[in-house]
C-alpha cells in the first residue's frame, strides 16, 4: 500500500526533543526531504491527472526543489530567516508546473513567517507552515480544494492547535503535521472528481507529502548522506506496468504550459494577475514584489509574455505543449513507448501525430527574449527582424531544458533518440549530450544529423515513422543513419545581410556576391559548417533556376521525398512545388513550411531552404 512507509514513521518514539532549528539544522532536514521527493518523480509523474493529465508534476517538482538544492549547499547560512529567504528566492527562480510553482510560493510564504528570527522555535515554525499555506492559496488565481493547497493548510492547521494546546517539541509538532499531511492526502479524492474516477490521489499533494517523509527520515535518523545533485535522474522503485494512467481524452481548454519570470521593483501581485486572468487558465502570480514567477495555461504565451513585460525584464520563458504530453499519456498509445524521438527547434517539419519532442531554442531582439515557433509568428519574426533596431542573437536550448525534457521522457519511454543540427552551428548538440550524461539510469543516444531545418526535419520524420513500426532502438539508429547519408539540404538566399551580422559569412563573400548581383546558394557541407556551395546569375526567374538546381541533384532510378521551407515567401514556395512535380514523376512527396526563426535569424526574409531525402522504406 502506498502510504506503509509514511505510516511507519508515525509510529516512532517521542522521546526525542528538539527545542530549536538553527538554519543548518533546517538546511539539512529540507536537503533529506528533496532527496526522497526526487527519487518518487516517476510515481509523480505517473499519477499525474490534474489540473490536466500530462505526466509531468514529478519532473517539475524535482526541478522546482533541485534549485533549492543547489542554493541551500552553495550558500551556507545558520540564521533561519536569511537561510529560508535563500532558498525561497531559488524556488521562486526555479520553479517549473503548477505544482512547483505553488510549492515555492509555499517556501516564500514560509521565509516571511520566518523574518528577523535567528532561529525557528515552535510558535515560529507554526507561523512560518501558516504563512506558507497562505501565500501559496493567495497566489493561484481560481484555488481548488483535494490539492496540494488543501494539504498545506490542513497540515498548518493541526500543528497550529497543536501548540495552542501546549505542544513545545519541534519534533513532535512535525509528527503531528506529518499525520495530518497524510490524512489530507488521502482524502484528496473525494474532493475532486477527477481524482476518484482516475483512482489516484493528488500528485502535487503526493509530492509534498513525500517532501515530509524525507525530513521525517532526517528528524528520526539526525544523519544525511551526501547528496548527488547530478544523480536527479533516480529512479521510482515501481515498474512502469504499475502506474496509473488516465483513459479518458480531458477537454483541455489552452494548449501551452507558459510560465516565466518578471524582474522589476513594487510589483503589483493583484494587478497583474488580473490582467492575465482572461487570456488563460491555471493562473498562478507567485513571488514577492521584485522577483514575480508567472504561471498559465494559454493559447497565447505571446501575449502572456508581451503583458509581463510592462511590469519588469522577463526572462526564463517556457511554453510546454500539454496537448502533445497527454497525447502521450493515453493508454492506447502504451505499446508504442518503445523509443523516445527528441530533436530541437532548428528542425523544420510536420509532425503528422508522430510524437516528435521538440526542445525549443530561443533568441533575443536587444533585451527582449523569445522562445523559436512560440512567442512569436513567423510573419512577426521577419518584421521585426527587417525593420527593428536590432539583429536577432540565437541561443542554444539550456543542459536543464534537455535533462528535463529526457527525464519527463523516460518515465514513459525505454529509450531516448536525440537528433540535432551540427555542432559546428550551434551548441545545441553540445548541450543535449551533456544533459544525457546527467541521467545515467536513462538509455539516450544523441546524434548529430549533419543538417539542419527541412533537413533535419526529413531525418527526424523518418526516424519517428520508424519507431511508430514497431522499430527497436538499434533499427532506428540504423535506419537514421541510412537518412543522414541520403538527405541533403538546399538554401537560397535574397541577399546575405542577415548571414553577415549573424556571423555565419564571412562579410567578404557578401561583398563578391551584392557586386556580381549573384543570389547565394548556402549547404551543410561534410564538416557541418554552413557555406556556399553556388550561386544563380541575376534577380529574375530565380525560382525557376532553383527548380533547375534541385532537379539536377535528383536521381532518374530513385525516388524522392521533398520539405520547402520558406521565410514570408509561401507563393515561391508552392511556384517551386509545382514546377518539380511538373518536371520529375520521380519526387514522391512534397510538403511547404514556414522556416524556423533559428535558421531564418541567419537567412532573413526572402529565403527559400530545399531538403532531398532518397525515399527510404520502412
Amino acid at each position: 500500500m502506498e502510504n506503509l512507509k509514511e505510516e511507519k514513521l508515525l509510529k516512532i518514539a517521542s522521546s526525542k526533543k528538539i527545542q530549536y532549528m538553527d538554519g543548518l539544522r533546517l538546511n539539512r532536514a529540507i536537503t533529506s526531504g528533496i532527496r526522497y521527493l526526487v527519487s518518487r518523480q516517476d510515481y509523480l509523474n505517473k499519477i499525474n491527472v490534474f489540473p490536466v493529465p500530462d505526466g509531468d508534476t514529478g519532473t517539475n517538482m524535482a526541478f522546482t526543489m533541485t534549485s533549492v538544492l543547489e542554493a541551500s549547499i552553495e550558500q551556507i547560512e545558520p540564521r533561519v530567516d536569511l537561510f529560508t529567504k535563500i532558498i525561497s528566492d531559488a524556488a521562486i527562480d526555479g520553479a517549473r508546473g503548477n505544482s512547483g510553482v505553488l510549492i515555492a510560493q509555499f517556501f516564500v510564504g514560509f521565509s516571511e513567517g520566518c523574518e528577523k528570527r535567528e532561529k525557528l522555535d515552535c510558535h515560529t515554525l507554526v507561523k512560518a507552515f501558516k504563512n506558507g499555506s497562505i501565500s501559496a492559496r493567495e497566489a493561484m488565481e481560481d484555488p481548488k480544494e483535494g490539492t496540494i493547497l488543501t494539504v498545506f493548510q490542513d497540515l498548518s492547521d493541526k500543528i497550529e492547535q497543536a501548540v495552542n494546546e501546549g505542544t513545545q517539541d519541534i519534533y513532535e509538532i512535525m509528527k503531528i503535521g506529518y499525520s495530518a499531511a497524510l490524512k489530507s492526502l488521502a482524502e484528496t479524492p473525494d474532493k475532486l472528481k477527477i481524482l476518484k474516477k482516475a483512482g489516484v490521489v493528488d500528485a502535487g499533494a503526493q509530492g509534498f507529502v513525500d517532501f515530509l517523509t524525507g525530513v521525517m527520515n532526517f528528524m528520526k535518523d539526525g544523519s544525511l548522506k551526501d547528496v548527488d545533485i547530478s544523480s536527479i535522474a533516480v529512479k521510482d522503485t515501481e515498474s512502469h506496468s504499475e502506474g496509473h494512467h488516465y483513459d479518458e481524452d480531458i477537454d483541455i481548454n489552452y494548449r501551452y504550459c507558459t510560465e516565466c519570470r518578471i524582474k522589476g521593483s513594487s510589483i503589483d501581485k493583484k494587478d497583474l494577475r488580473g490582467k492575465l486572468k482572461n487570456i488563460g487558465d491555471s493562473l498562478i502570480v507567485a513571488g514577492s514584489s521584485n522577483r514575480i514567477h508567472v504561471h498559465i495555461h494559454s493559447n497565447k504565451p505571446a501575449q502572456v509574455f508581451s503583458m509581463c513585460e510592462r511590469y519588469g525584464d522577463v526572462d526564463e520563458q517556457k511554453a510546454d505543449d500539454m496537448f502533445h504530453q497527454q497525447q502521450l499519456l493515453n493508454t492506447k498509445n502504451i505499446e508504442k513507448r518503445s523509443v523516445a524521438i527528441v530533436t530541437d527547434s532548428a528542425s523544420d517539419f510536420e509532425d503528422e501525430n508522430l510524437n516528435i519532442y521538440v526542445v525549443p531554442m530561443r533568441y533575443n531582439f536587444g533585451s527582449k527574449g523569445y522562445i523559436d515557433k512560440v512567442s512569436q509568428t513567423s510573419s512577426e519574426f521577419y518584421n521585426e527582424l527587417t525593420n527593428g533596431d536590432y539583429h536577432p542573437q540565437t541561443s542554444q536550448p539550456s543542459v536543464g531544458d534537455f535533462k528535463k525534457q529526457y527525464q519527463f521522457l523516460s518515465s514513459h519511454y525505454e529509450t531516448i533518440i536525440s537528433l540535432h543540427i551540427p555542432k559546428k552551428l550551434s551548441g545545441t548538440f553540445q548541450s543535449a549530450k551533456n544533459a544525457s550524461k546527467q541521467a545515467p539510469d536513462a538509455k539516450i543516444t544523441v546524434i548529430d544529423t549533419n543538417n539542419a531545418s527541412v533537413g533535419n526535419g526529413l531525418i527526424v520524420k523518418y526516424a519517428a515513422k520508424l519507431v511508430k513500426a514497431g522499430k527497436s532502438h538499434e533499427e532506428v539508429l540504423k535506419g537514421i543513419n541510412e537518412a543522414i547519408k541520403n538527405t541533403q539540404i538546399y538554401v537560397v538566399l535574397d541577399n546575405l545581410d542577415s548571414a553577415v551580422k549573424g556571423g555565419r559569412l564571412n562579410p567578404s563573400v557578401k561583398i563578391v556576391s551584392d557586386f556580381l548581383n549573384l543570389k547565394p546558394i548556402m549547404s551543410i557541407k561534410k564538416d557541418g559548417s554552413l557555406g556556399p556551395i553556388g550561386a544563380m546569375w541575376g534577380k529574375k526567374n530565380v525560382v525557376n533556376k532553383i527548380s533547375k538546381f534541385i532537379l539536377k541533384k535528383l536521381d532518374d532510378s530513385k525516388k524522392y521525398d521533398i520539405a520547402i521551407a520558406h521565410s514570408v515567401c509561401e507563393e515561391n514556395a508552392e511556384l517551386l512545388r509545382k514546377l518539380l512535380y511538373d518536371k520529375s514523376k520521380n519526387i514522391k512527396s512534397i510538403s511547404i513550411l514556414e522556416l524556423g526563426c533559428a535558421l531564418g535569424s541567419h537567412t532573413g526574409a526572402a529565403t527559400l531552404a530545399v531538403g532531398i531525402q532518397e525515399h527510404l522504406t520502412i
